[in-house]
C-alpha cells in the first residue's frame, strides 16, 4: 500500500476517535437542550390555535418569536456544532479515503472495457462484411444453378424433360450464410443518447402535442427570482402572486 494511502487511513482513524462524545459533554448538551425539548409540543400545539383577533395575533407572535430563539440556540449550540462539524469532518474524509480507490479503479477499468468495446465492435463490423460478401456468392451461386437448369430445360424436347429442369431450377436453395464476430465474455449494455435538438422544432410542436410538455422542467424558482427584481416584468402564460413567507 503507498504512503498516500496509510495516511488517509489514519486520518479517518483520527477522525471516528474525534467525534467520540464524553460523558461530561453530554450531561452539558443535555442541560441546554432538554428545556427546548420539553417545547416542542407546546409548538405542535400551538399550530392547532386560531389566529383570529388581535389578542390571539399577538400571542401567536410572540411564540414565533420564542420558537425562532430556540431554533437560535440549537444551530449555535457550541457541542452540538462541533459534533455535527466532526461528523461532516468524518465523511469527507472516509469518502475521501473510499475515492482513493475507488475513482482510479473505475476509470482504468472503464478505459479496459471501452478498448474491448472497440475491438469487439472492429470485430462485429468484419464478420458482417465478411457475411454480406458471402451471403452475396452464395446467392449470385443459386442464381447460376437456376439460370443454368431452366436453360436446359428449354433445350429439352419433351414437355417431361423440361417440367423436371424447371422443377429442379425451382428447388435450389440459397444457403443463410452465418459469421460469428470474436468476442469476449464481457457484458456491455447500450442505450439511447440525444445527439442534438432543433429547439424551434421542439418548442413549436411543444404547443400543440401535450405528449412532450414532461420533457420540460418549467423553472418557476427562476421566474420568482425575476419577478422580484423586477416587479413590470410579465412572463407569457405565466400568473404571479404576491404571498407572505
Amino acid at each position: 500500500m503507498q504512503e498516500q494511502e496509510l495516511i488517509q487511513i489514519e486520518a479517518a482513524i483520527e477522525a471516528v476517535n474525534a467525534v467520540k462524545v464524553e460523558d461530561k459533554i453530554k450531561v452539558a448538551l443535555v442541560a441546554d437542550l432538554k428545556p427546548i425539548a420539553g417545547r416542542l409540543q407546546f409548538y405542535a400545539d400551538a399550530v392547532n390555535v386560531p389566529v383570529t383577533n388581535q389578542v390571539e395575533a399577538d400571542a401567536a407572535e410572540q411564540i414565533c418569536k420564542q420558537i425562532a430563539a430556540d431554533v437560535k440556540a440549537v444551530k449555535e449550540q457550541e457541542v452540538l456544532s462541533k459534533i455535527t462539524t466532526g461528523l461532516h469532518e468524518l465523511h469527507r474524509k472516509f469518502t475521501g479515503l473510499r475515492d482513493l480507490f475507488l475513482t482510479p479503479m473505475e476509470s482504468n477499468r472503464k478505459t479496459i472495457k471501452n478498448k474491448i468495446g472497440a475491438w469487439q465492435q472492429q470485430e462485429q463490423e468484419k464478420a458482417e462484411a465478411l457475411q454480406r460478401k458471402l451471403q452475396a456468392e452464395a446467392e449470385a451461386k443459386a442464381r447460376a444453378e437456376q439460370e443454368k437448369l431452366l436453360k436446359k430445360a428449354e433445350s429439352m424436347k419433351t414437355p417431361e424433360k423440361q417440367e423436371q429442369y424447371r422443377e429442379q431450377a425451382q428447388a435450389v436453395i440459397v444457403p443463410t450464410i452465418t459469421i460469428a464476430a470474436a468476442k469476449t465474455g464481457m457484458k456491455f449494455s447500450t442505450r439511447w443518447k440525444v445527439k442534438e435538438i432543433n429547439h424551434d422544432a421542439f418548442f413549436a410542436a411543444l404547443a400543440t402535442d401535450k405528449s412532450l410538455r414532461g420533457y420540460v422542467d418549467i423553472k418557476t424558482t427562476a421566474m420568482e427570482r425575476v419577478k422580484a427584481g423586477n416587479l413590470n416584468i410579465e412572463i407569457a402564460g405565466v400568473t404571479f402572486e404576491k404571498v407572505r413567507v
